[in-house]
């Protein structure tokens, strides 16, 4: 129980933040968007490009983002097959259970959540994991969110304008010509490092701070609960099961670091995609805030059951 409520403590700055970012949207008047542009767009390349330039790349990694798109997509399509049989055709929280059950908060959440337990070497590794969260946004995740108006083209366009996948690229390049960087780099990196924690966990408040009434469906948050809380998690636990039967490549720290990333609530950017195109949106918003507050006991929880 100790290392339960410590592991809780730990969590509670990060929580901070996202109460910091709801008084700064709804006192403050501050723009979720520009918020959000500034971590997507100039935050999150450069903490990705230092990480992955510092990393020591293994051929095995790739198993890793290809596993988590794939339980991505199994859970996607099968909850958006059962959304279809509960709610019909021709309504669209089919549409948003899907995305709600299967896209998680890998970054905002996720990614300070992995630097609060391991070094910048697992992190790095973790970030390269998280490309498969992308590619996954970018398909099927915007299939789901548009209700097929967007293509399976227009998605990877939409990827490729993604900012991260060019630093990502750029930092392996530099890892493989072995660039060393000067300290006052990865000072001043530590700082950018500090401040996307800060403003991404930050976004999470400020868009709930726009949600003008709650919308709380207890069926509907039971099944993307069932989804983002016990359908990937277990298919994480499936993945470590295979891989110590056959091909005994993760080590103990990459075992976590997949469990860790398939324990994250409902992705934060899902209540833009809901507003945006209109899929119920005070209903997307309302989960995600229930999936966040239920994952500050949930993830220190399966932390401490396995011992992370």
């Amino acid at each position: 129980m100790d290392v339960f409520i410590s592991i809780v403590v730990n969590l509670l700055p990060l929580y901070a933040f996202i109460a910091l970012g709801f008084f700064s949207g709804k006192i403050l008047k501050v723009d979720r968007k520009s918020m959000a542009s500034l971590a997507i767009y100039i935050f999150m390349p450069i903490v990705v490009f230092g990480f992955i330039a510092d990393m020591d790349f293994e051929p095995s990694y790739i198993a890793l983002p290809i596993f988590l798109y794939s339980a991505c997509v199994i859970t996607g399509l099968g909850f958006y097959a059962l959304g279809k049989r509960i709610y019909g055709s021709g309504d669209n929280q089919a549409n948003l259970l899907a995305m709600c059950a299967s896209m998680g908060n890998t970054g905002y959440l996720g990614l300070p959540l992995v630097m609060l337990f391991f070094d910048k070497e697992i992190v790095a590794i973790y970030i390269f994991m998280m490309l498969g969260v992308g590619i996954y946004e970018a398909t099927f995740g915007y299939y789901f969110a548009a209700r097929s108006n967007f293509s399976i083209r227009d998605s990877l366009i939409k990827l490729l304008k993604f900012p991260t996948i060019y630093a990502m690229s750029a930092g392996f390049i530099v890892n493989a010509l072995n660039i060393e960087f000067p300290e006052m780099f990865w000072t001043n990196w530590t700082y950018v490092k500090g401040a996307y924690v800060v403003v991404g966990m930050m976004i999470i408040g400020c868009a709930l701070a726009g949600l003008r009434k709650f919308v709380f469906d207890l069926k509907f948050v039971a099944l993307v609960f069932s989804g983002k809380f016990l359908v990937i998690p277990l298919l994480g636990a499936l993945f470590i099961w295979l891989d110590s039967m056959m091909f005994h490549s993760l080590t103990e720290d990459l075992r976590h670091i997949v469990i860790l990333i398939t324990i994250v609530p409902p992705a934060a950017n899902i209540a833009a995609f809901a507003a945006q195109l209109d899929i119920k949106p005070e209903k997307a918003a309302t989960t995600i805030l229930l999936g966040t507050i239920f994952a500050l006991f949930y993830i220190p929880a399966i932390v401490w059951l396995v011992g992370i």
